[in-house]
């Protein structure tokens, strides 16, 4: 009884994510996330430019962050590698799009991905990070990722594996973490006395 159930719940799964297969446009996966961060717009975007000073503290899953140049600008390249549930992957980003105070985009064509540290596979990552006032004090920060998988069985096998799920959940911390270091920047900016002792 117990094994036809199970059996019966993972066909109805896996028939579920071949017909997500089917409907999704181009063998991809995308997941968005968007908070508010208690600082201005564009006080909120000069300090994503700065990145590279706190992408580790983001998210324990994050492992690396190198920027290839001295600044965050159009055509720049980023090795950038992070664990999301039981996926590692190594991706080279580079900024394909850049409006000031409004949204960056990035693409790393070829992402190296292993799961359960045994399979191999490549995937296409599409991600925008966005940046819109709330209101004159806040601000919206947004993340879009899109995965592109290289032909449906892999797409197929990623929704099998919870890969939108996990993906989600990366997403939202990040951004949940994105806020929180925005707002302590801007309030140590606003008051950079705070904290010390009077002499």
């Amino acid at each position: 009884m117990i094994t036809t159930t199970l059996q019966t719940i993972l066909l109805l799964w896996a028939s579920y994510c071949l017909l997500r297969v089917w409907r999704a446009p181009g063998n991809a996966v995308q997941v968005s996330a968007e908070v508010i961060a208690n600082c201005p717009n564009d006080f909120a975007f000069q300090t994503y430019m700065k990145v590279r000073e706190f992408y580790l503290q983001l998210s324990p899953a994050h492992k690396k962050y190198e920027l290839h140049g001295t600044d965050l600008t159009k055509d720049v390249v980023i090795d950038v590698w992070e664990d999301a549930g039981f996926q590692f992957v190594r991706h080279q980003y580079r900024v394909t799009g850049l409006i000031p105070r409004e949204r960056m985009r990035l693409v790393s064509e070829k992402s190296q991905v292993r799961v359960l540290g045994l399979f191999k596979g490549q995937t296409r990552s599409e991600v925008e990070f966005r940046f819109r006032p709330a209101s004159a004090s806040e601000c919206a920060l947004g993340l879009t990722i899109c995965i592109v998988f290289p032909n449906r069985l892999r797409h197929w096998l990623a929704r099998m594996f919870f890969t939108q799920a996990i993906w989600q959940a990366h997403a939202k911390e990040e951004m949940m973490q994105l806020a929180k270091v925005m707002e302590q920047r801007f309030a140590q900016n606003n008051n950079p006395q705070k904290g010390t002792q009077p002499t």
